[in-house]
């Protein structure tokens, strides 16, 4: 563990942390997406389901919505994700950096101390991305209806 003296370069931890955000979004969105048309689908009048299992919706919105349909609303999530993450990942490490003892040791409770603040700092944006994200995806499963 570096000692307190070694000073915290923020650039690069944000860089890396919105690097890993546009990565993440970009490999899980499709089952997001699916997840979320599950959620969010409607029981028709004989009480059919639109979406009998996840491979299903997948089979049903990639029939009639492309590969590009598989990731709809993603552009609005990889925009706010990436600053989401950088913040919670640079937070994680800032606190650590500032929680480490002077023997340079951090210890278990300081640990879970930076990873929960970190986590605060992740919720503050990521509650109104996530409400706008499943909109989007949403949207999908709405235009579907009515054609």
């Amino acid at each position: 563990m570096a000692d307190k003296q070694t000073q915290f370069r923020l650039l690069p931890k944000i860089m890396n942390g919105g690097i890993a955000g546009v990565v993440g979004v970009s490999c899980v969105f499709p089952l997001d997406l699916v997840k979320t048309r599950l959620q969010n689908q409607t029981i028709g009048p004989n009480g059919e389901a639109m979406y009998k299992s996840m491979v299903d919706c997948f089979r049903k919105t990639f029939r009639s919505e492309g590969f590009l349909g598989m990731y709809r609303g993603s552009g609005v999530n990889i925009l706010l994700i990436t600053p989401e993450k950088a913040i919670k990942l640079t937070a994680n490490d800032f606190f650590r950096h500032k929680l480490i003892t002077k023997d340079g040791k951090l210890p278990l409770t300081h640990e879970m101390l930076s990873g929960g603040l970190a986590g605060l700092c992740q919720i503050v944006i990521t509650t109104p991305m996530e409400l706008l994200k499943i909109q989007l995806q949403d949207a999908g499963r709405v235009q579907g209806q009515q054609a």
